[in-house]
């Protein structure tokens, strides 16, 4: 039977704070604990928790040395105090006991309650029922002449169903999925309708019928809006805000949609339809991209449409840099990408058709090899830029001064000094989150924000004795929205971007299974520095968790520069936290970033004159 202390205090959490080694108070859960026990729980958030998954995930720390039991069952408890585990949840309530005990056998214990609601399941067949859940539309829908609305609504199973659009179509018939179709559940039926050119509605639900018997039906209505608009549609809109960009579909996560780029104010594009909050608009016979509506204001409907010939383009340079010009007649939309083996930069234009009788490529453009285009379709420009070095440093493309598109690509730099390759290069230092947004947390309570300022402050410093000038995008404990570091760092001309961070997994996931170091980049072309300190990170000692290409985080968005984000370790993993915690290795992370960032400019800038 275990001890309960006789005295009974509040819980304050003294640690080291990793950015200044100052000794700070951390009050944000209030525990109880007897001299020097204590136990501090950072999952489950609350004592009562909704739990959506099967698993649920426990993250907690007592004093070194005690011992720890998760409903009764003891867990290990690293040198730091951590301990972590998965619990097992039933449907409704499950509760959770954490004791911590300490070596003269005092004990402390908090209770929980996890939550986990019942799953979708198949409704009754003998009360008609139309439910609201697995309904669509469940966003408001703009269609033009030819699009297909399709439906769904989940209900009893085996009966007939349709559904209509008032003062369009009504009866349309359903179909019910087989259940192997739909998860293994019955009663789900789908519907579809192609606008005609004489259709027309604006905000009206989509109506849902369920008949058991020419006596017994049910109805019911969507929760979004239908607007059928063929001869509103398309329309033009044109590009508004800070960093308006177009996402490739309507998928959605944490970092939210893939993006298809980043464009300018005052582009203009075709508006074909609507879902929620997006625009769907039309880049060419074959290719539509979704525009997120808080970026564009559309124009008048006997706007034209945004189309232009591409006149001549120009190669020049100077300044360290070469630059592209191609003739336009308006702001269209355009996308980039990196290509390797050879390096190129690929600018696709939509709404564009070529009148390019001539390229004049002028010898000042000294990195570049080539430009030429290629129609790919009616309304889709290629232009493609062959580059003299192996490597990307960056390119920036956009709109200057009128209509004509610029593309500027910045040359490889020339390494200053033999005895320190760094010298004189401006590299962005982002130490990840800050302010309000503290990131992960670990399970002694250590928080991102704090281990990556540290690592960052470090990194500036050796960088700094290198003799190369940093960017820092914060200081301090401060923070700042993600559009707002991009600006800072592209405004500053850096060089090189490296974005600190911390990994950790869902609160679904077992903590003690997943760990290690990686390394994230969107743009292939600047995958060689990736690979590069993913490498010096595994010099540490940390467990390979990969390089990771593709990825849609905004401080991996810009081209202007190679950059690289570098997930240090698992802080959800106590061993990596332990590491994590110690100064000392956070300091060789920084060497280590330092060492990959001289062997990245050794391998791909131009050598010291002599």
């Amino acid at each position: 039977m275990m001890k309960f202390p006789s005295r009974i205090l509040l819980a304050v959490v003294v640690f080291l704070s990793p950015a200044s080694g100052q000794v700070s108070v951390d009050t944000t859960r209030a525990v109880q604990y007897s001299d020097s026990l204590f136990l501090r729980v950072v999952l489950p958030e609350a004592d009562t928790v909704q739990a959506p998954y099967p698993r649920h995930r426990i993250a907690a720390s007592t004093t070194p040395g005690a011992r720890a039991f998760l409903n009764g069952v003891e867990a290990k408890v690293y040198p730091t105090g951590a301990f972590v585990g998965m619990m097992n949840l039933d449907v409704g309530e499950n509760r959770l006991n954490l004791t911590a005990v300490s070596q003269v056998g005092d004990s402390i214990s908090r209770d929980f309650i996890l939550i986990r609601p019942e799953g979708i399941r198949t409704s009754s067949k003998e009360e008609l029922t139309i439910e609201s859940i697995l309904m669509e539309p469940s966003e408001d829908r703009w269609l033009g002449s030819g699009d297909v609305l399709e439906v769904r609504f989940k209900g009893s199973p085996g009966y007939e169903a349709s559904f209509s659009i008032s003062n369009v179509e009504s009866g349309i018939p359903m179909t019910e999925l087989a259940a192997k179709e739909a998860a293994g559940i019955e009663g789900v039926y789908v519907g579809r309708y192609q606008v005609r050119e004489d259709d027309e509605a604006r905000e009206v639900p989509v109506e849902f019928k369920l008949r058991k018997s020419f006596w017994s039906s049910e109805r019911a209505e969507s929760k979004g809006k239908v607007s059928i608009l063929p001869r509103e549609l398309p329309r033009v809109a044109e590009l508004t805000g800070r960093r308006p960009f177009l996402n490739v579909g309507l998928g959605d996560d944490r970092l939210g949609g893939a993006k298809l780029g980043y464009l300018q104010p005052g582009v203009r594009m075709t508006v074909t339809g609507k879902v929620g909050r997006q625009y769907r608009v039309r880049l060419s016979e074959v290719m539509t991209a979704w525009l997120p509506q808080d970026f564009a204001k559309l124009l008048p409907p006997e706007t034209p449409a945004p189309k232009s010939l591409v006149g001549s383009i120009m190669a020049t340079g100077g300044g360290g840099e070469d630059l592209v010009v191609v003739a336009l007649s308006q702001k269209l939309p355009f996308t980039t990408e990196l290509q390797v083996n050879p390096a190129a930069i690929i600018v696709d234009v939509f709404g564009a058709t070529s009148n390019t009788n001539w390229i004049t490529h002028h010898l000042a453009a000294e990195g570049i090899e080539s430009v030429f285009w290629d129609q790919r379709a009616e309304d889709h420009y290629r232009l493609t830029i062959r580059l003299k070095h192996q490597s990307h440093w960056g390119f920036d493309a956009g709109y200057e001064n009128g209509t004509a598109l610029r593309i500027r690509i910045r040359r490889p730099p020339r390494i200053a000094a033999k005895d320190s390759v760094l010298r004189g290069m401006k590299i962005a230092v982002d130490a990840g989150h800050g302010g309000d947004n503290q990131g992960a947390l670990g399970a002694t309570g250590a928080r991102e924000m704090d281990i990556t300022l540290a690592i960052a402050k470090h990194l500036e410093e050796l960088l700094r004795a290198k003799g190369a000038t940093v960017v820092m995008t914060r200081s301090d404990d401060s923070g700042s929205g993600m559009v707002e570091r991009a600006e800072k760092v592209l405004a500053s001309y850096a060089r090189i971007l490296v974005s600190i961070h911390c990994n950790s997994i869902g609160v679904s996931t077992d903590p003690e299974r997943t760990k290690g170091t990686s390394t994230y980049y969107r743009y292939v072309g600047f995958k060689p520095l990736a690979n590069i300190l993913y490498d010096k990170m595994l010099e540490l000692g940390f467990d390979q968790f990969g390089v990771v290409g593709s990825f849609n985080f905004a401080l991996n968005a810009p081209t202007q520069m190679p950059n690289v984000l570098v997930e240090t370790a698992f802080l959800s993993h106590p061993e990596d936290e332990m590491k994590l915690l110690d100064d000392a290795l956070r300091r060789q992370i920084a060497v280590k970033i330092v060492e990959g960032l001289e062997q990245f400019t050794l391998t791909y800038a131009l050598p010291t004159p002599g």
